[in-house]
């Protein structure tokens, strides 16, 4: 039996979990990065467009309370930062955190002329760019490709969840995507494993120039060295995230959640020793047009206890100095209510950066809950000033290449 890379690349994509080749640099399998630092960002997000009126809640705003009925959260139930703003109650443990000093808030997150599609918002949150997916690469992918350029580790970027985002986009560094280490393994037959193993001839009929000027290996071994390498790297990266996964024993208590059990398989890679520097998760269900208050509060509950759960544990281990987390959502939601008990989608909101190496705060302004676009608030921080940030203060490259031009940045980061 004969195989093309084009048609291996097809099988290992169709088992359940996902390892996307892309080129293959470098003669190392599954070869450490050479960064600056040691340094991981973990990418969560609140998809369906998070509520931040609801998350960070200005108790203190007369209009606030005029505006929400049925979504309002009291005053004496805030977990109050100051004297204007608090977290939901159900927060505690981002409150806990707060208390820390391990917590940023950024308030009032966007961008100009916003996007209210789910879909299209996201794009440009994940490209770092209103062009979207035109770009041809996610701002993760672009990032790696600057700050790892050369590096052949097939576990650099990973994401834990049914739908891989965007950002993570890149020919040079594909993500690994699983939704549980148990299922993510090369999926290939015995037959496909020895055509590889063995000369195929697709690769017999490649010209003899294809190893390029200079290259001690011509055309057809060069492409069979690769296809060989490939297959190596699928097999050894989905082992490394097995054996993780399976010597892992978290060192606290996770709560019953989706969110909560992603955030554990992170500890347990990261404990593990593997070499990646961006991992992604995502929790669902913040797209909250009716019947609010009761579903959000589960959210709210969720986010925090999971979130302390995973720094609780990775502090446990060790590793929690290596760890800043980024939570973002697409937007925020309009300050009135509708008529369904819910909210409708909007534009600003506050993203969060956590962690031990992370300055604790406020940051930006909050939006005016007066001085609105069509009843949405109006952004006052730029998403791309956090992307800076974090590349500039964590991952330590230049974020100008990444998002194609010099962002002020924020001074979260603790040197």
């Amino acid at each position: 039996m004969t195989i093309s890379r084009r048609r291996f690349l097809g099988r290992t994509a169709a088992g359940a979990g996902v390892f996307a080749l892309g080129p293959v640099l470098g003669d190392a399998v599954g070869a450490t990065p050479d960064p600056k630092n040691d340094h991981i960002i973990v990418l969560l997000q609140l998809s369906g467009g998070n509520d931040g009126i609801s998350t960070i809640v200005p108790y203190a705003n007369d209009v606030y309370h005029q505006s929400r009925q049925r979504t309002r959260i009291a005053e004496k139930d805030v977990l109050k930062i100051d004297d204007h703003v608090g977290f939901h109650p159900n927060l505690k443990g981002f409150r806990e955190l707060w208390s820390k000093g391990r917590l940023a808030v950024v308030q009032g997150v966007g961008y100009p002329e916003p996007n209210r599609s789910h879909f299209k918002s996201y794009d440009i949150w994940h490209t770092a760019s209103n062009r979207g997916r035109s770009v041809g690469r996610g701002w993760i992918g672009h990032l790696c490709d600057v700050a790892f350029a050369g590096t052949s580790d097939p576990n650099l970027v990973i994401h834990v969840g049914n739908r891989t985002p965007y950002s993570l986009h890149s020919t040079a560094h594909p993500p690994v995507a699983f939704s549980t280490p148990r299922a993510y393994k090369w999926v290939g037959t015995p037959e496909e494993v020895a055509a590889l193993e063995t000369a195929a001839p697709d690769c017999e009929r490649m010209p003899a120039t294809a190893g390029g000027a200079g290259s001690t290996v011509s055309g057809r071994d060069r492409a069979l060295v690769t296809l060989r390498r490939a297959l190596r790297e699928a097999q050894a990266s989905s082992t490394r995230v097995r054996d993780a996964a399976a010597r892992f024993r978290p060192k606290t208590a996770y709560p019953r959640s989706r969110l909560a059990a992603s955030l554990a398989t992170v500890s347990a890679l990261i404990t593990g020793g593997l070499s990646t520097r961006v991992y992604s998760v995502e929790a669902g269900g913040f797209d909250t047009h009716n019947n609010q208050r009761p579903r959000h509060d589960n959210l709210m509950t969720q986010l925090g206890d999971g979130v302390l759960a995973f720094f609780k544990d990775l502090e446990a281990h060790g590793v929690a100095d290596r760890v800043v987390v980024m939570g973002f959502s697409e937007f925020g939601r309009r300050v009135r209510e509708n008529g369904s008990g819910g909210t409708d989608h909007g534009v600003a909101g506050p993203s969060f950066l956590m962690g031990p190496k992370v300055k604790g705060g406020l940051f930006g302004r909050h939006p005016s809950l007066t001085d609105l676009v069509k009843g949405d608030l109006k952004h006052t921080t730029d998403f791309r000033r956090l992307y800076a940030t974090v590349i500039d203060g964590w991952v330590g490259a230049d974020h100008v290449p990444v998002l194609g031009r010099r962002w002020d940045t924020l001074p979260i980061i603790r040197s």
